[in-house]
């Protein structure tokens, strides 16, 4: 059985749902970021979530982690072939979510990290605020073509796309009032069967 580090409502909200699609037996262990244990720094040294114990090797790193469980369960097809035109897509936008729009997150969250405290801290929130937006806007567009952000068909960068969307109150639920489409997407997934049920607990989701 897998042991499965998690931080409700965060980035392994992903990782959550695609063990929840591929039904993969695993042992959720909640992350306590105030107290984190000898056991969880032992899967993730950084002490950052989701990490996944497989008896004695560890996975970290989320996009790292919803491949490998792809690999391990092709039936679930939450990835098209890699080798395809499609499979470029879908990685494409899998790192562009993981690699490129995060970070930007990262940086809205805990802003005195980059720019110190005080004015610096504002200059860095207003900064991360811009480019958010502008990351936003680039998948507004990809998305008024298809349904899902690689084509017609779900993906693991959709998994943690809509995730992100949640996360909009940072900025004061903007994102969906300029991007109502990113609404429409967010909504599309958490209505695939699993999805729903893998959300429970999770953004305020009850049911």
């Amino acid at each position: 059985m897998l042991k499965f580090y998690h931080l409700p409502s965060s980035c392994s909200v992903a990782v959550k749902t695609a063990l929840t699609l591929t039904q993969e037996s695993h042992e959720t262990m909640i992350v306590d970021t105030a107290n984190k244990s000898a056991d969880f720094l032992k899967a993730n040294p950084l002490g950052k979530v989701p990490a996944i114990v497989d008896g004695d090797h560890t996975v970290s790193e989320g996009g790292a982690i919803n491949l490998w469980l792809s690999a391990r369960n092709k039936e679930a097809r939450l990835m098209p072939d890699l080798a395809s035109a499609e499979g470029a897509q879908a990685l494409k936008w899998l790192f562009f979510v993981y690699a490129t729009l995060h970070p930007v997150w990262v940086r809205m969250f805990y802003p005195s990290r980059f720019g110190g405290e005080g004015d610096g801290e504002k200059v860095a929130y207003a900064l991360a605020e811009k480019e958010l937006f502008s990351h936003y806007q680039l998948i507004a567009k990809q998305l008024s073509d298809h349904d899902f952000i690689a084509g017609d068909f779900m993906s693991l960068a959709d998994l943690y796309l809509a995730s992100t969307i949640h996360w909009e109150s940072k900025v004061d639920n903007r994102l969906t009032k300029k991007f109502p489409i990113l609404a429409a997407h967010r909504a599309r997934v958490r209505n695939v069967p699993g999805v729903k049920e893998a959300f429970v607990g999770e953004f305020g989701y009850t049911e």
